[in-house]
């Protein structure tokens, strides 16, 4: 058995509910029980004002020997007072008994009191002390509940009699019936205006939660093409707009992950064809042409080396994708970047290029990974080399800002066309340009090299110019020690 529902508008809805049967319920509750004790000490009140009321008009009318009066005239004065008063209780009048000091009854305006002696009960008491005290008691001449109050007649020396005033509480308890009924009347009305605030309420911000759960399964299904509507409170709908943009992401990047497996396939697919291919031709002429199975040998090599580099590309650029860091440390970058320009010299013979170092015997020091940033700036370099021509310069230089070391490659090569600019960090992208052909490279490099530049906390940015060349600046923060 269920206590509580499983739904959210439904969950919604019963909590406020519950929040404003407690408030609201409560308020009424401790308001009916002030305006009940109101109720029924305003009625005392009233008793104790015509009581003092009754006994000044009997004081005043037959002095101080009222106890002496016939009982005939006693009890039609009484019958008046009775009807004066104007207590009514089910069209019946208030009770005017006189008693004397000894408690002993004298008269009454109702017939059905009968001669003897009263208790001394707490009305009596408090009037012979001098102040006035109600009681709510079974009267057993009428048969009900009754109040009483007394007042005292006074003589020169001490109480003569008293004054015993009462009436059925019966029109008191049904003022404070009406009274609860209304109060619960009302209750009810703003239980049933919640109740339906409540559900429209819950159903608002249940319903924009809803449609992004089913969109959710949707896309779990796999159509990510779905989305959802920002609709309902501020933040349900800031949560749909971030759901969207989650969505969009998670739809590009498995798009990137479809585009680079594609894209993998391919760069790996040339170079093990080659191999293939080569390995065919060498079954057939190892034995009977020594030359061209030397001439295969290193053409596969060749091939080997460069679908190793893919692969190591490939894996440092998942990696870092993956959020691994490697583990950096405060280093001076020029000694990295003089043995840089020496490992690549086999390069810049190849190239025929005019290879100049601008980088000052000292640099700050940063913080970074020394391997990624060499890897960083070789690739840069090598990209260099590879789009300029024979007997172009390409220039490496550093200097020190306020913040950064700031490494610059620049290059007099064919340069980037203005298109091509936004896209060249992106994976597997390559420019199409007239030495294209004449270029082999996976389009990995700079998709690899911005990774590790910002892995470092580092910036890269590139301008260039068709015909004229392309410029490459690397700026990695300065260490804090």
């Amino acid at each position: 058995m269920r206590l509580f529902p499983h739904g959210l508008t439904s969950r919604l809805a019963l909590t406020y509910m519950l929040l404003v049967l407690l408030s609201v319920g409560g308020l009424i509750v401790w308001a009916g029980l002030q305006l009940q004790t109101a109720t029924f000490e305003q009625q005392e009140r009233n008793l104790e004002i015509q009581a003092q009321l009754i006994a000044n008009a009997l004081r005043n009318e037959f002095g101080d020997d009222a106890d002496k009066i016939q009982v005939a005239a006693l009890r039609s004065a009484l019958q008046t007072y009775a009807q004066e008063s104007g207590l009514y209780a089910s069209d019946e009048l208030a009770r005017v008994t006189l008693v004397d000091d000894k408690l002993r009854v004298l008269a009454s305006s109702d017939s059905r009191v009968t001669e003897g002696v009263e208790h001394n009960h707490t009305e009596f008491a408090a009037a012979r002390a001098g102040y006035e005290q109600n009681e709510i008691r079974w009267d057993e001449f009428a048969n009900q509940e009754r109040v009483f109050v007394a007042a005292a007649l006074r003589g020169e020396h001490d109480v003569d009699a008293f004054v015993q005033l009462s009436m059925s509480t019966a029109p008191i308890n049904t003022m404070v019936r009406q009274m609860w009924l209304g109060l619960a009347s009302v209750g009810g009305i703003i239980l049933a205006l919640t109740a339906l605030v409540s559900v429209m309420l819950a159903r608002s911000i249940a319903r924009p939660v809803q449609r992004l759960t089913a969109t959710s399964e949707a896309i779990a299904q796999g159509h990510l093409e779905q989305r959802v509507t920002p609709e309902g409170p501020d933040e349900i709908e800031r949560l749909g707009r971030a759901f969207n943009q989650m969505t969009e992401r998670l739809s590009e990047l498995l798009m990137r992950e479809k585009e680079f497996a594609g894209n993998a396939a391919h760069e790996l697919r040339s170079p093990l064809t080659g191999l293939r291919l080569r390995l065919e031709l060498l079954q057939d002429t190892a034995r009977t042409n020594p030359t061209v199975t030397q001439n295969y040998l290193a053409q596969m090599e060749h091939e080997v080396a460069h679908l190793q580099r893919v692969v190591e590309q490939m894996l440092a650029l998942a990696a870092l994708e993956q959020g691994k860091l490697a583990p950096r440390a405060n280093f001076d970058p020029a000694p990295l970047l003089y043995d840089l320009a020496d490992d690549i010299s086999p390069l810049v013979q190849t190239a025929q290029v005019e290879f100049q170092v601008q980088v000052p015997e000292h640099l700050p020091l940063i913080h970074a990974n020394a391997e990624q940033v060499r890897m960083a700036v070789r690739n840069v370099l090598e990209n260099a080399f590879k789009y300029t021509p024979p007997h172009g310069v390409v220039i490496l230089r550093a200097n020190a800002l306020p913040d950064f070391v700031e490494i610059v490659i620049s290059d007099t090569g064919v340069g980037i066309p203005p298109e091509a600019l936004p896209h060249i960090f992106d994976r597997f992208y390559r420019v199409d340009t007239a030495r294209r052909n004449l270029v082999r490279g996976s389009g990995l490099g700079l998709a690899l090299t911005r990774l590790m530049v910002q892995a470092n906390a580092g910036q890269i940015a590139v301008t260039s110019a068709q015909g004229q060349g392309s410029v490459f600046m690397i700026q990695l923060p300065r260490s804090r020690a």
